[in-house]
């Protein structure tokens, strides 16, 4: 496939994120069972089963929810879905924010900015969409990861139980910089 979708302002960088359509869906399950698997072959603590069952996005990514990410004209690397509710979660809440879910690299391209440039991609979608909030969640036992989004701007909120986990929830404020992409941290 070419190029398709959309690059953040600026970045100059080559990526770009299209969203997955339902012939994608083995796709975008290869890549979560790859996380998956690269996670438990590691022993980070993760509820993501292996494999990957497709039934855990298909309803999101036929509702358009479910993206792919790839550089230039090369394959998929990765794969984000960027939704406006998280009930689950986060209960019901007012149209503030957005919620990254299921973000996964393909393991052979960690290390290269993936994982943050697509949280850029997603804050960049959210203040389009009027949304001053990009919020995720994680194992909170998997401390490099909570770590990691620290690192990116992220602020702990609170903990819930979910799935048999304790899971920690994080957001970030979008506020705009002087050219109107997000700052970044």
């Amino acid at each position: 496939m070419g190029r398709v979708g959309t690059e953040p302002a600026g970045t100059g960088s080559g990526r770009w994120v299209r969203p997955a359509q339902a012939d994608d869906a083995g796709l975008v399950e290869e890549i979560l069972t790859e996380a998956a698997r690269w996670t438990a072959e590691r022993g980070v603590p993760a509820p993501w089963p292996v494999p990957y069952p497709r039934a855990n996005f298909l309803p999101r990514l036929l509702r358009g929810e479910v993206y792919l990410a790839q550089a230039a004209d090369g394959p998929a690397v990765a794969t984000v879905t960027l939704q406006w509710d998280d009930v689950p979660f986060w209960g019901e809440q007012p149209p503030i924010a957005g919620y990254v879910h299921r973000l996964a690299v393909r393991p052979a391209h960690r290390g290269q900015g993936w994982g943050r440039w697509l949280l850029e991609w997603a804050a960049l979608r959210c203040r389009a969409a009027g949304r001053g909030l990009l919020r995720l969640d994680c194992v909170q036992a998997n401390r490099a990861l909570c770590a990691y989004y620290e690192r990116l701007g992220f602020v702990f909120e609170r903990s819930v139980e979910a799935g048999g986990f304790r899971c920690a929830l994080f957001e970030r404020p979008l506020t705009a910089a002087r050219d109107g992409r997000p700052s970044s941290p």
